[in-house]
């Protein structure tokens, strides 16, 4: 008997600047996509910052459910995740690709140009450059213009709606690069360099997407 296989994609309203800026351009109440194979909800794969204090230096990472739950007493997080059945051979592949993330030395960053464009309703696409709704639209192979749109699409698949506190404890582990600190020129180094890249592969046009590689 074949065990079944499941992917979670779960949006979130998060207490972070930015947050509450594509918030107010999207005028909706969820701004933040993440994806797990995890029954438990504790660990989430996305493409968001690495380091809470520089909101633009950002990749593929692995979130663990502290991150969302740090400042959950006074600012409750709330979410809403979906349940999607998928074959082994999705399972196997994408298990592949999550094991991957949080990498800081990968080519596959946040695409700072792509959340700027999205607050006048456009899309930038760049090679191995996704945002987090980027990247559920590349896994789950649906060109979703924006989170309402997925929100839409699947709701027959919602299983939970409320405080991700109620399903998922904080263990009070800050051990996450995450919870570290940045100084100001540090992050803006680090910024400066992801803008950089993402011109550089806007000018030479590269098209060889390694994370469309590795699901299509």
């Amino acid at each position: 008997m074949s065990q079944e296989r499941n992917l979670y994609v779960m949006i979130s309203c998060t207490n972070t600047g930015i947050g509450k800026a594509i918030r107010m351009f999207s005028r909706y109440t969820y701004n933040h996509v993440a994806l797990t194979l995890d029954p438990t909800f504790r660990t989430w794969v996305s493409f968001a910052r690495y380091i809470h204090n520089a909101p633009l230096f950002g990749g593929f990472i692995m979130e663990p459910v502290e991150r969302y739950l740090v400042d959950d007493e006074k600012n409750p997080v709330m979410v809403r995740i979906f349940k999607l059945d998928i074959t082994e051979k999705e399972y196997l592949e994408l298990d592949k690709l999550f094991s991957k993330a949080g990498d800081l030395d990968s080519k596959l960053v946040y695409n700072i140009f792509d959340i700027i464009a999205a607050s006048i309703k456009q899309k930038v696409s760049i090679s191995d450059a996704y945002t987090c709704l980027g990247f559920a639209r590349a896994v789950l192979k649906k060109d979703y213009p924006d989170i309402k749109s997925l929100d839409d699409d699947l709701q027959n698949y919602k299983i939970f709606d409320g405080k991700l506190s109620n399903i998922a404890s904080d263990s009070g582990d800050r051990s996450d690069k995450y919870f570290s600190k940045l100084s100001l020129i540090q992050g803006t180094k680090h910024t400066v360099k992801q803008i950089v890249i993402l011109t550089s592969r806007v000018v030479n046009k590269d098209r060889d997407d390694s994370l469309s590689n590795h699901i299509n």
